[in-house]
């Protein structure tokens, strides 16, 4: 990895003037035995990096040796790093060389935590110590007036979705819709999605014990993000309290197995021009990205129950779809103008429209 400035565009997140799509996870170590804390986080950047993830999330080490040690090896392992903490001077002077670096979560839960002028405060202290970080704010108000208060507060905001088990699935697309949609109104910050690998430990609304999602919970409300618009991916989380994803095998081994689907069409999503479709089904979400030669149409059913057969309308001139995934789900025809097929519940059907 070399020296890189990570600058913000209109639309995207920029690496050596390059569009670029965090695609990671969170790591929350607060309450990790001193003795192990810092080779506990190297342990789980080295699986988050072997994986294939280019991006960890993860709270500052009280030893800045710990933290230089950390960013050392994300380095030799090619994945950017986003540190909460105090972002002071000292600090960013002593993580100036560390390349790995790509900037600081300067509020969690922002809406709820911080006021827009300390949070802008926070943002510009970091810039006037190193103006290659970025600056990060992670929130959840579903209210426009809300986000738009935080809107130019930060680089970057992390949107969270986290509706197992107490929202409804499609949730997720609707929430990155609503902080894109305002953000671009006002030309504001590329959106990250925070989408959930955990399980709550309080009872949902009506006090019921909540539970993990399911892997096909988890790439449905992936694809709805992309839907939505976001410009990277950040899940919450491989390790939070008493929740640490690889004991739970087949939603990580299922995560993992979006790294190369992400890795393969992140260049039209951060290229292309997105056109969201309205499908005629309530649970049926769709879009077409388009970028010079190349066509991308994803199909997501957020039913559990309903098979829906879909039909939408496809750029002119073309003539096949090509399943982008082997192994996934696929079956769709071009129709005269149409991309049409039956999609069951949860499936997402990704194609390459020539």
């Amino acid at each position: 990895m070399q020296e890189t400035a990570y600058l913000p565009s209109a639309n995207n997140i920029l690496a050596n003037s390059k569009p670029f799509f965090p695609f990671g996870l969170y790591y929350v170590d607060y309450d990790s035995p001193k003795n192990v804390k810092n080779q506990s986080r190297i342990n789980a950047l080295t699986d988050i990096a072997h994986a294939g993830f280019n991006t960890i999330h993860t709270s500052n080490s009280e030893q800045l040796s710990d933290d230089s040690m950390m960013l050392d090896k994300a380095q030799k392992l090619g994945v950017n790093v986003i540190i909460e903490g105090p972002a002071d001077p000292e600090i960013m002077d002593a993580f100036k060389s560390k390349f790995a670096l790509i900037g600081w979560n300067i509020a969690d839960d922002a809406n709820s935590r911080y006021t827009p002028e300390l949070i802008l405060t926070r943002h510009n202290q970091v810039k006037k110590s190193n103006f290659k970080y970025l600056t990060y704010i992670s929130m959840f108000s579903l209210k426009p007036e809300v986000i738009k208060r935080f809107l130019h507060t930060s680089d970057l905001i992390g949107f969270q979705s986290y509706p197992i088990s107490d929202r409804s699935l499609d949730s997720t697309f609707y929430d990155m819709k609503n902080i894109v949609d305002t953000s671009k109104i006002y030309n504001a910050a590329p959106s990250i999605a925070n989408l959930q690998t955990f399980r709550w430990n309080e009872p949902d609304s009506i006090g019921n014990p909540q539970r993990e999602p399911k892997f096909s919970e988890v790439r449905n409300m992936t694809y709805q993000a992309l839907l939505g618009g976001v410009k990277g991916i950040l899940y919450f989380s491989y390790r939070f309290e008493n929740w640490y994803l690889p004991e739970h095998q087949e939603l990580w081994n299922g995560l993992k197995s979006l790294v190369p689907e992400i890795k393969m069409i992140s260049p039209i999503l951060l290229n292309g021009n997105l056109n969201q479709i309205d499908a005629g089904f309530k649970n049926i979400l769709a879009g077409i990205w388009t970028n010079q030669n190349q066509v991308l149409a994803m199909i997501v059913n957020t039913s559990y129950t309903e098979t829906t057969e879909v039909a939408i309308t496809v750029p002119t001139n073309i003539s096949q779809a090509k399943s982008t995934f082997a192994n996934r789900p696929s079956g769709f025809l071009i129709r005269g103008d149409k991309l049409s097929g039956l999609i069951k519940p949860l499936d997402v059907h990704i194609y390459s429209l020539i």
